[in-house]
């Protein structure tokens, strides 16, 4: 038996210089790739890590058009961040992954801006503090960053790893004045 082929659709939109491209999928947004924060280069879609991630939970995927409407809300939105105007969103977002990572991106909402935690204290926090490992995994796998801002999950020792690139996770944490 073959499985159904989801159709995504892109939002390509650019940010204070920085190229970025959504994924949606019935008009909510499921994926958003970052470009390199230096370079300002889009890594290929296809190859992304957030592509990666949404074939493996939704399996054969294939490419739509532009999904204009949520375009213009998500850049809005993202853009109201970048300059210190927004704090949260209301972009209409689907979660696609296992029960366990969409715990723990929901759970990522309650780190308020400007602050951090850790993988063990998020843990902690969702009842299974030795949980930290599954934690980072699910953090590392999210297809949403800044949405569900795995950015403010730090390492006990400080920074570790972000899918966007660790320059973007020091920039994230540094517009919005966290300490690490």
């Amino acid at each position: 038996m073959r499985r159904l082929k989801f159709y995504l659709n892109y939002l390509h939109f650019a940010v204070l210089g920085w190229p970025f491209v959504g994924l949606s999928l019935n008009h909510k947004l499921c994926g958003l790739v970052m470009s390199d924060l230096k370079t300002k280069e889009l890594p290929s879609i296809e190859s992304s890590h957030c592509v990666k991630h949404l074939k493996r939970h939704l399996g054969r995927i294939g490419f739509g058009g532009e999904d204009q409407r949520l375009k213009e809300v998500c850049q809005d939105q993202i853009e109201a961040y970048f300059k210190g105007q927004r704090r949260t969103f209301s972009v209409p977002l689907i979660m696609i992954g296992t029960p366990f990572q969409k715990r723990v991106w929901q759970s990522l909402l309650n780190i308020p801006y400007g602050q951090t935690a850790t993988y063990s204290q998020l843990a902690a926090w969702m009842g299974n503090p030795r949980a930290s490992r599954a934690v980072a995994a699910a953090c590392k796998a999210n297809p949403l960053p800044i949405f569900f801002p795995c950015h403010r999950v730090i390492g006990k020792q400080g920074l570790t790893g972000y899918s966007s690139g660790l320059p973007w996770k020091q920039y994230l944490l540094s517009l919005e004045g966290a300490c690490w």
